[in-house]
């Protein structure tokens, strides 16, 4: 595998009673692995603030690939 990059080109979050959503779409350049390109998507409960997901362990590329609906 050669160069990689990943760039962040959305962050879209969707609160519901149960659990905030955090979508981020990814474009990879270069000699990427498959799963990287495309929108990850994970699941926190609905009581953790969205800066709390932004500023934790904000490791998008290790979540499902799952587009917003």
């Amino acid at each position: 595998m050669g160069k990689c990059e990943s760039i962040v080109k959305k962050v879209l979050f969707v609160i519901d009673e149960d659990l905030t959503h955090c979508y981020v779409a990814v474009e990879a350049r270069g000699d990427c692995p498959m799963g990287v390109q495309g929108w990850h998507h994970k699941s926190f409960p609905a009581n953790v603030p969205a800066i709390d997901i932004l500023q934790g362990d904000f490791d998008f590329l290790m979540w499902g690939l799952e587009a917003p609906k």
